[in-house]
């Protein structure tokens, strides 16, 4: 069969576009990948195909192209083999077109753990780029650890100022530690964030790609200790560094002992990966055990089916994007609401987050968030959350933020406007 139909696919010195983690939402009643996800899955790594194959320089970062390139699919065949289950990892791979090929028809193969599970052929309606080669993305910095995660951003992933969430970043953590224990063939159970540290280094935006390099700094019996780098492409700018420490957890969601050791990991999985840098202690004063008296209430939430992963857990992004939604309230109550952010075209952008979770809430937990003044500077403010258990009064994490006064016309940092330290100054 031809080449136009996606038949006679080599899957050998092909280019990887796109791989991720298969979402509960992507699969049919068996845990099974279905084909409407498998169709969005296999044009979108096009367009990063696409994206990638651009000079870094083409377009201004944070602007659209005017010559973003139209996908459209044109044809999707299954294969023999069984589609990747919810949990598992798949990838996404292309060739550039080559001699017989329509001008513009690109074949993307969809392959899961047991092989690969669909063929798509798609149509670009501008010329054939040259190749954007995966190994191109393995070499554009030393010393960083392996390629978890390659993937595009969307405009839903962005907030109001059209930058990417920061739920978003720890979204890519959440997936990229299962991708690592995956293909590190770390035993099971599951692994989970317990601590977080995140220090933002540049913006995304929609249409931004990122790779994710995620590795293992170190591991003894209660976890491991793990690095991940949030990559531009293909500039291979640096946008975030996110340190995690990943352990198994009992039926209460605290961490416990595996067991697992150094020795269960090949010598190229762990490392100090110098491109990444460890982020400076954190400043002080240090978040209390329990929310102070000052403390405001700024979220009360329910852990929902779309909060928790598979297993039931809450996920860190879901912690996250409540955090967020908290933060806002507590700025309001200190003279930064919404009202006035849109107005003088001013936010807060968070550029560190330490998170530490005690104890991991379950799906149908109800949760309280009480917000706190922690610190800061002409232009920085650092507070803290508190996340309560509503039922049993007992605090479950901690999340400390340091945000920066930006000025959204120029994307630079401001002072922290006068009525805010006074209101600060004032508060008991």
């Amino acid at each position: 069969m031809d080449s136009e139909t996606g038949d006679n696919v080599q899957h050998s010195n092909r280019y990887c576009l796109c791989k991720g983690l298969v979402q509960p939402g992507q699969t049919d009643g068996s845990g099974a990948m279905r084909v409407d996800a498998a169709a969005g899955v296999t044009t979108d790594a096009l367009a990063v195909y696409l994206r990638l194959a651009r000079p870094a320089n083409e377009t201004p970062h944070g602007t659209a192209s005017a010559a973003e390139p139209e996908v459209s699919l044109f044809s999707l065949r299954r294969l023999d083999a069984a589609p990747p289950l919810v949990g598992e990892v798949y990838e996404c791979r292309t060739t550039a077109p080559g001699p017989g090929v329509p001008t513009g028809l690109f074949t993307v193969d969809l392959a899961g753990p047991r092989g690969v599970a669909w063929v798509a052929v798609l149509r670009v309606r501008v010329a054939a780029p040259r190749a954007a080669m995966w190994q191109d993305l393995c070499g554009r910095a030393d010393a960083l650890p392996a390629v978890r995660l390659l993937q595009r951003m969307h405009k839903h992933q962005c907030d109001q100022a059209g930058h990417v969430n920061v739920q978003v970043f720890f979204d890519l953590v959440d997936e990229a530690v299962a991708v690592l224990c995956q293909e590190a063939r770390v035993p099971a159970p599951r692994l989970h964030v317990v601590q977080a540290r995140a220090v933002f280094k540049a913006e995304l935006f929609a249409g931004d790609v990122v790779s994710v390099h995620s590795g293992v700094r170190g591991v003894d019996a209660l976890g491991l200790d793990a690095v991940h780098g949030i990559v531009h492409q293909p500039s291979g700018r640096l946008a975030c560094v996110v340190e995690t420490r990943l352990a198994w957890l009992d039926a209460s969601g605290q961490a416990v002992p595996s067991g697992t050791d150094a020795q269960s990991f090949e010598s190229g999985e762990i490392g100090e990966w110098g491109s990444l840098p460890r982020a400076r202690a954190p400043a002080a004063p240090s978040v209390p055990a329990r929310p102070p008296a000052a403390a405001v209430t700024s979220c009360v939430a329910v852990v929902d089916s779309w909060d928790a992963d598979t297993d039931g857990w809450l996920q860190t992004r879901a912690l996250v994007d409540m955090c967020s939604t908290g933060a806002r309230q507590y700025l309001a109550t200190i003279g930064l609401d919404g009202a006035r952010f849109a107005h003088e075209k001013i936010t807060v952008a968070a550029i560190d987050y330490l998170i530490e979770i005690r104890k991991r809430p379950r799906l149908g937990c109800n949760l309280t968030l009480r917000s706190s003044y922690l610190s800061g500077s002409s232009k920085v403010i650092r507070f803290a959350h508190h996340v309560i258990d509503s039922d049993r009064g007992e605090v479950v994490a901690t999340i400390e933020i340091v945000g920066v006064m930006l000025d959204l016309m120029t994307h630079r940092p401001m002072e922290v406007p006068q009525d805010v330290k006074l209101r600060i100054e004032a508060a008991p």
